[in-house]
């Protein structure tokens, strides 16, 4: 082997061993609660007219909704029973690949926990952030909806309510945390961290296309 494949070789099992030391530190540590802090916008409740929930895609294989999304539900679930607005929307469409929307399988969750239909309203046609907050304010300016409590994951919170904020929209940011049972998951400490450094990325991107 020469020196050149040497070298190769040596560097590249120094870039597996970093790598692995990196997803080691973001399994079995704390190390996400820091990276994600410029990320998070998080602001007090008030009454609103609406509730804005922001789908986060789906399990296809399962037709069930990721962990992040259905701390989303239950966070824009809990500001509904405790009155803070009587209308929610739910806005992500069509699954890749499949016949139904992300909002459709929102939507069966919110009901489950007994949330009334007629307070449910569906946008279907989202594919991004950038368009699920164009959507949505078609839908508040047609009902008539002036402010809307908006509702996505802690590592999604600031890029998305900054989205809100350029089109106009009156909104509160809330953002749903990930749930006390998954604290010390190192599974989910991994997909958190690749959530995490996604939405860094896209932050960039979206401050390049002027939309944050």
């Amino acid at each position: 082997m020469t020196k050149t494949a040497n070298k190769v070789s040596r560097m590249i099992l120094w870039i597996i061993f970093a790598g692995a030391v990196v997803l080691g530190i973001f399994s079995f540590t704390e190390a996400n609660d820091i990276i994600v802090k410029p990320l998070v916008r998080d602001e007090p409740e008030q009454p609103a007219d609406v509730i804005i929930i922001l789908g986060g895609g789906v399990v296809t294989h399962l037709k069930i909704l990721p962990w992040g999304v259905q701390e989303r539900v239950q966070r824009g679930v809990e500001l509904y029973e405790a009155g803070y607005a009587d209308k929610i929307i739910l806005t992500g469409g069509q699954v890749k690949g499949q016949t139904y929307t992300e909002s459709q399988i929102m939507r069966e969750y919110i009901e489950f926990f007994g949330v009334d239909r007629h307070d449910i309203i569906e946008e279907n046609q989202a594919r991004d952030t950038h368009q699920n907050a164009s959507y949505s304010h078609q839908i508040m300016q047609k009902h008539g909806f002036e402010r809307a409590l908006v509702v996505t994951s802690d590592f999604h919170s600031q890029r998305a309510c900054r989205v809100f904020d350029k089109q106009g929209i009156n909104n509160v940011c809330i953002a749903a945390f990930e749930s006390e049972s998954f604290k010390g998951n190192a599974f989910r400490n991994i997909m958190d961290f690749r959530s995490i450094i996604r939405d860094y990325l896209a932050t960039f991107y979206y401050l390049i296309r002027g939309w944050v």
